[in-house]
Parts: structure tokens; C-alpha cells; sequence
């Protein structure tokens, strides 16, 4: 269903954003409940601004952290962290994740 969602193009974007350093978003699931987990999480095909593609709903969003201090390749790892977020149709947001006070948070996509 989520294949032909996307081939329909009727899922919205979730970028993934982290702030006060570097790393990549890895280990994301969702649930609709809390209780039960999906790690089906279909991936968007671009590489520079990485996304998940979601249908509308809320969800609770599980997911680990790649974390890089500068432009090394050197990395730690941390998570699981959880937020929340609301997918309304069409509309395109963005998860973010601070990498000194390991909070994340959705905020309005900014074009």
C-alpha cells in the first residue's frame, strides 16, 4: 500500500535535521499507538536532504543518531530517542534533533 501511496505521490515528506553538529538519522521506526513498532520506514531517493515518506497521521517516532562533532569520520553513536509528530497530507515538515541537548522536536517545513 505505502509502495503505491508513493508511486501516487500522496505521502508527505518528513525531512530529518540535526542541529548543533553532524551525523545521520539510522534504527527509525514508527508506531501509531506506542506499543506496536514498525521499522518499515520508506526512505525518500534524495541524498543531499534525507527524508522519510509517511502518510497522514500521528505517530510516535523511534530513532538513533550517528553523531560527528566536525567534518570527521569519526562518530558516536546514540539513541533510541522518541518524538511525536503530526503528518498532515501533502504537507512536507521536518524532525530535528540537537546534538548537545538530545531533545528533537517537529518543526514547519522552511523553504
Amino acid at each position: 500500500m505505502i509502495k503505491t501511496m508513493k508511486h501516487d505521490k500522496e505521502l508527505s515528506k518528513v525531512y530529518l535535521r540535526i542541529d548543533n553538529g553532524y551525523g545521520d538519522f539510522y534504527n527509525m521506526s514508527f508506531s501509531v499507538d506506542g506499543e506496536n513498532w514498525s521499522s518499515g520506514v520508506l526512505f525518500s531517493d534524495e541524498f543531499l536532504t534525507p527524508s522519510i515518506l509517511m502518510p497522514p497521521g500521528e505517530y510516535e517516532i523511534k530513532f538513533s543518531i550517528k553523531s560527528r562533532s566536525g567534518a570527521t569520520a569519526y562518530y558516536k553513536k546514540k539513541g533510541p530517542f522518541y518524538t511525536e509528530i503530526v503528518v498532515k497530507p501533502f504537507i512536507d515538515t521536518t524532525i530535528v534533533f540537537d546534538n548537545d541537548t538530545l531533545a528533537s522536536w517537529q518543526e514547519e517545513l522552511k523553504e
